[in-house]
Protein backbone atom coordinates (compact mmCIF):
# COMPACT_ATOMS: atom_id res chain seq x y z
CA UNK A 1 0.00 0.00 0.00
CA UNK A 2 1.31 3.45 -0.90
CA UNK A 3 1.43 6.51 1.35
CA UNK A 4 -1.13 9.21 0.57
CA UNK A 5 -0.90 12.90 1.35
CA UNK A 6 -3.69 15.45 1.08
CA UNK A 7 -2.91 18.97 -0.19
CA UNK A 8 -5.58 21.57 0.64
CA UNK A 9 -5.25 25.00 -0.92
CA UNK A 10 -6.92 27.98 0.73
CA UNK A 11 -7.09 31.76 0.52
CA UNK A 12 -8.82 33.76 3.26
CA UNK A 13 -11.72 31.37 3.87
CA UNK A 14 -11.19 30.18 7.47
CA UNK A 15 -14.84 29.24 8.07
CA UNK A 16 -14.97 27.06 4.99
CA UNK A 17 -11.57 25.56 5.83
CA UNK A 18 -12.85 24.59 9.29
CA UNK A 19 -15.68 22.66 7.64
CA UNK A 20 -13.30 20.95 5.23
CA UNK A 21 -11.12 19.87 8.15
CA UNK A 22 -14.20 18.70 10.05
CA UNK A 23 -15.13 16.53 7.07
CA UNK A 24 -11.55 15.26 6.95
CA UNK A 25 -11.88 14.18 10.59
CA UNK A 26 -14.83 11.99 9.58
CA UNK A 27 -12.98 10.10 6.82
CA UNK A 28 -13.06 6.32 7.07
CA UNK A 29 -9.43 6.31 5.92
CA UNK A 30 -7.05 9.05 7.06
CA UNK A 31 -4.20 10.44 4.94
CA UNK A 32 -0.65 10.02 6.18
CA UNK A 33 -0.08 13.76 5.91
CA UNK A 34 -2.06 16.96 5.35
CA UNK A 35 -0.40 19.99 3.79
CA UNK A 36 -2.20 23.33 3.82
CA UNK A 37 -1.19 25.45 0.81
CA UNK A 38 -2.17 28.91 1.99
CA UNK A 39 -2.14 31.92 -0.34
CA UNK A 40 -1.96 34.77 2.13
CA UNK A 41 -4.61 33.99 4.76
CA UNK A 42 -4.50 35.55 8.21
CA UNK A 43 -4.37 34.48 11.84
CA UNK A 44 -7.80 32.81 11.90
CA UNK A 45 -6.74 30.35 9.22
CA UNK A 46 -3.50 29.61 11.05
CA UNK A 47 -5.40 28.97 14.27
CA UNK A 48 -8.03 26.75 12.61
CA UNK A 49 -5.37 24.54 11.07
CA UNK A 50 -3.18 24.47 14.19
CA UNK A 51 -6.09 23.37 16.36
CA UNK A 52 -7.07 20.65 13.91
CA UNK A 53 -3.47 19.45 13.58
CA UNK A 54 -3.02 19.21 17.34
CA UNK A 55 -6.00 16.85 17.60
CA UNK A 56 -4.89 14.43 14.84
CA UNK A 57 -1.99 12.06 14.36
CA UNK A 58 -1.36 12.68 10.66
CA UNK A 59 1.71 14.70 9.83
CA UNK A 60 0.49 18.25 9.18
CA UNK A 61 2.24 21.29 7.77
CA UNK A 62 1.07 24.81 6.96
CA UNK A 63 2.77 26.34 3.90
CA UNK A 64 2.10 30.08 3.61
CA UNK A 65 2.94 32.85 1.17
CA UNK A 66 1.92 36.54 1.14
CA UNK A 67 -1.08 37.27 -1.06
CA UNK A 68 0.32 39.11 -4.07
CA UNK A 69 -2.37 38.36 -6.60
CA UNK A 70 -3.76 34.89 -7.30
CA UNK A 71 -0.66 32.66 -7.04
CA UNK A 72 -2.23 29.26 -6.48
CA UNK A 73 0.34 27.48 -8.67
CA UNK A 74 3.23 28.71 -6.55
CA UNK A 75 1.84 27.73 -3.15
CA UNK A 76 0.82 24.31 -4.46
CA UNK A 77 4.40 23.78 -5.59
CA UNK A 78 5.57 24.68 -2.08
CA UNK A 79 3.33 21.91 -0.73
CA UNK A 80 4.44 19.39 -3.36
CA UNK A 81 8.08 20.14 -2.52
CA UNK A 82 7.44 19.56 1.17
CA UNK A 83 5.31 16.43 0.78
CA UNK A 84 6.68 13.06 1.89
CA UNK A 85 3.92 10.85 0.50
CA UNK A 86 4.14 8.81 -2.69
CA UNK A 87 0.69 9.87 -3.87
CA UNK A 88 -0.88 13.31 -3.50
CA UNK A 89 -4.59 14.10 -3.51
CA UNK A 90 -5.60 17.73 -4.06
CA UNK A 91 -8.64 19.41 -2.56
CA UNK A 92 -9.77 23.05 -2.47
CA UNK A 93 -10.33 24.72 0.89
CA UNK A 94 -13.95 25.47 -0.02
CA UNK A 95 -14.73 21.90 -1.11
CA UNK A 96 -15.88 19.33 1.45
CA UNK A 97 -14.85 15.70 0.96
CA UNK A 98 -17.32 12.82 1.19
CA UNK A 99 -16.54 10.50 4.15
CA UNK A 100 -15.00 7.99 1.72
CA UNK A 101 -13.07 10.55 -0.33
CA UNK A 102 -9.60 9.49 0.87
CA UNK A 103 -10.49 5.78 0.86
CA UNK A 104 -11.73 6.08 -2.72
CA UNK A 105 -8.55 7.81 -3.86
CA UNK A 106 -6.49 5.06 -2.22
CA UNK A 107 -8.42 2.42 -4.17
CA UNK A 108 -8.31 4.35 -7.43
CA UNK A 109 -4.63 5.30 -7.49
CA UNK A 110 -2.60 3.31 -10.00
CA UNK A 111 0.79 3.80 -11.59
CA UNK A 112 0.94 5.47 -14.97
CA UNK A 113 -2.22 7.49 -14.40
CA UNK A 114 -3.64 10.46 -12.56
CA UNK A 115 -7.18 10.49 -11.21
CA UNK A 116 -9.62 13.27 -12.04
CA UNK A 117 -12.60 13.28 -9.72
CA UNK A 118 -15.61 15.57 -9.85
CA UNK A 119 -17.69 17.75 -7.55
CA UNK A 120 -21.25 18.69 -6.76
CA UNK A 121 -22.05 22.37 -6.30
CA UNK A 122 -23.68 23.64 -3.11
CA UNK A 123 -25.73 26.73 -3.91
CA UNK A 124 -25.60 30.02 -2.04
CA UNK A 125 -28.38 29.46 0.49
CA UNK A 126 -27.14 26.03 1.58
CA UNK A 127 -23.50 27.16 1.69
CA UNK A 128 -24.37 28.90 4.97
CA UNK A 129 -24.83 25.55 6.75
CA UNK A 130 -23.59 22.72 4.53
CA UNK A 131 -20.93 20.70 6.34
CA UNK A 132 -21.87 21.75 9.86
CA UNK A 133 -23.90 18.60 10.60
CA UNK A 134 -21.47 16.00 11.95
CA UNK A 135 -23.94 13.22 11.09
CA UNK A 136 -23.73 13.94 7.36
CA UNK A 137 -27.36 14.81 6.72
CA UNK A 138 -26.48 17.95 4.76
CA UNK A 139 -26.63 16.33 1.35
CA UNK A 140 -30.21 15.18 1.78
CA UNK A 141 -31.26 18.53 3.22
CA UNK A 142 -29.63 20.40 0.33
CA UNK A 143 -31.25 18.01 -2.16
CA UNK A 144 -34.73 18.54 -0.67
CA UNK A 145 -34.23 22.31 -0.81
CA UNK A 146 -33.01 22.32 -4.40
CA UNK A 147 -29.59 23.52 -3.29
CA UNK A 148 -27.42 20.86 -4.94
CA UNK A 149 -26.25 21.14 -8.53
CA UNK A 150 -24.54 18.31 -10.38
CA UNK A 151 -26.51 15.52 -8.71
CA UNK A 152 -24.64 12.79 -10.59
CA UNK A 153 -21.58 13.80 -8.56
CA UNK A 154 -23.40 14.15 -5.22
CA UNK A 155 -24.00 10.50 -4.27
CA UNK A 156 -21.87 7.36 -4.54
CA UNK A 157 -22.90 4.88 -7.20
CA UNK A 158 -23.20 1.11 -6.63
CA UNK A 159 -20.23 0.71 -8.97
CA UNK A 160 -17.82 3.45 -10.09
CA UNK A 161 -17.26 4.40 -13.72
CA UNK A 162 -13.57 4.77 -14.52
CA UNK A 163 -12.49 5.64 -18.04
CA UNK A 164 -9.41 6.92 -19.84
CA UNK A 165 -9.72 10.37 -21.37
CA UNK A 166 -7.36 12.64 -23.29
CA UNK A 167 -9.72 15.62 -23.02
CA UNK A 168 -9.16 18.70 -20.89
CA UNK A 169 -12.87 19.02 -20.25
CA UNK A 170 -13.64 18.77 -16.54
CA UNK A 171 -10.03 19.15 -15.39
CA UNK A 172 -10.24 20.71 -11.92
CA UNK A 173 -7.64 20.88 -9.21
CA UNK A 174 -10.25 20.59 -6.47
CA UNK A 175 -10.25 16.79 -6.89
CA UNK A 176 -7.06 15.34 -8.32
CA UNK A 177 -4.89 12.36 -7.39
CA UNK A 178 -1.34 12.38 -8.79
CA UNK A 179 1.83 10.40 -8.02
CA UNK A 180 4.45 12.72 -6.59
CA UNK A 181 7.19 11.38 -8.85
CA UNK A 182 5.01 12.14 -11.91
CA UNK A 183 4.63 15.69 -10.63
CA UNK A 184 8.37 15.99 -10.19
CA UNK A 185 8.98 14.67 -13.71
CA UNK A 186 6.96 17.50 -15.27
CA UNK A 187 8.23 20.05 -12.69
CA UNK A 188 4.89 20.51 -10.94
CA UNK A 189 2.65 23.49 -11.52
CA UNK A 190 3.74 26.26 -13.88
CA UNK A 191 4.16 29.38 -11.75
CA UNK A 192 3.85 31.62 -14.80
CA UNK A 193 0.12 31.23 -14.17
CA UNK A 194 -0.99 34.20 -12.08
CA UNK A 195 -4.68 34.96 -11.72
CA UNK A 196 -7.57 32.53 -11.76
CA UNK A 197 -7.75 29.76 -14.30
CA UNK A 198 -6.10 27.12 -16.49
CA UNK A 199 -3.14 26.12 -14.30
CA UNK A 200 -4.67 22.69 -13.65
CA UNK A 201 -5.39 22.13 -17.35
CA UNK A 202 -1.83 23.04 -18.31
CA UNK A 203 -0.48 20.62 -15.72
CA UNK A 204 -2.74 17.91 -17.15
CA UNK A 205 -1.40 18.63 -20.65
CA UNK A 206 2.17 18.08 -19.53
CA UNK A 207 1.30 14.97 -17.55
CA UNK A 208 -0.46 13.40 -20.54
CA UNK A 209 2.35 14.44 -22.90
CA UNK A 210 4.77 12.66 -20.56
CA UNK A 211 2.77 9.42 -20.86
CA UNK A 212 0.61 9.68 -17.73
CA UNK A 213 -2.98 8.75 -18.57
CA UNK A 214 -5.97 10.70 -17.31
CA UNK A 215 -8.43 8.39 -15.54
CA UNK A 216 -11.78 10.07 -15.08
CA UNK A 217 -13.89 8.69 -12.22
CA UNK A 218 -17.64 8.99 -11.69
CA UNK A 219 -19.50 7.75 -8.64
CA UNK A 220 -16.48 7.75 -6.30
CA UNK A 221 -14.12 10.31 -4.70
CA UNK A 222 -16.98 12.78 -4.22
CA UNK A 223 -16.70 16.33 -2.93
CA UNK A 224 -18.96 19.35 -2.49
CA UNK A 225 -18.00 22.87 -3.54
CA UNK A 226 -19.46 25.60 -1.34
CA UNK A 227 -20.76 28.67 -3.13
CA UNK A 228 -18.72 31.85 -2.82
CA UNK A 229 -18.28 35.09 -4.73
CA UNK A 230 -16.37 34.17 -7.91
CA UNK A 231 -12.73 35.16 -8.19
CA UNK A 232 -11.74 37.76 -10.77
CA UNK A 233 -11.36 36.34 -14.28
CA UNK A 234 -9.09 39.18 -15.41
CA UNK A 235 -6.10 36.87 -15.82
CA UNK A 236 -7.86 34.29 -17.99
CA UNK A 237 -6.81 35.65 -21.43
CA UNK A 238 -3.12 35.51 -20.53
CA UNK A 239 -3.50 32.10 -18.92
CA UNK A 240 -5.32 30.85 -22.02
CA UNK A 241 -2.24 31.82 -24.03
CA UNK A 242 0.04 29.86 -21.69
CA UNK A 243 -2.22 26.82 -22.02
CA UNK A 244 -2.33 27.13 -25.81
CA UNK A 245 1.48 27.32 -25.92
CA UNK A 246 1.81 24.14 -23.87
CA UNK A 247 -0.62 22.32 -26.15
CA UNK A 248 1.00 23.53 -29.39
CA UNK A 249 4.49 22.78 -28.15
CA UNK A 250 3.65 19.32 -26.77
CA UNK A 251 5.17 20.50 -23.50
CA UNK A 252 6.29 18.00 -20.87
CA UNK A 253 8.14 20.22 -18.40
CA UNK A 254 7.72 23.83 -17.37
CA UNK A 255 10.69 26.03 -16.52
CA UNK A 256 9.12 27.89 -13.58
CA UNK A 257 8.04 24.96 -11.45
CA UNK A 258 8.44 22.99 -8.25
CA UNK A 259 12.17 22.29 -8.46
CA UNK A 260 13.06 25.80 -7.32
CA UNK A 261 11.41 25.04 -3.95
CA UNK A 262 13.18 21.76 -3.24
CA UNK A 263 16.39 23.08 -1.70
CA UNK A 264 14.68 25.31 0.82
CA UNK A 265 12.44 22.45 1.89
CA UNK A 266 15.28 19.88 1.91
CA UNK A 267 13.41 17.61 -0.56
CA UNK A 268 12.03 14.80 1.56
CA UNK A 269 11.99 11.33 -0.04
CA UNK A 270 8.61 9.53 -0.11
CA UNK A 271 7.57 7.99 3.22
Amino acid sequence: MFSLGLVINTCKQPEYLARVLGALSRQISAPEEVLLADDGSGERTRRVFAEWSAAHSARAEHLWQPHEGFRRARILNEAIARARSEYLTFLDGDTLPHPQFIADHRRLGRRGAFIQGHRALVKERAAAWFGLDQFGRDRRRALWQGQLEGLKHAFRWPLPLLRTSSSLRGIRGCNLGIWRDDLMRVNGYNEDFVGWGREDSELAVRLMNSGVRRLDVRGRALCYHLWHTPASRAGVPGNDELLATAIAGCAIRCANGVEQHLDKHDAHPPA
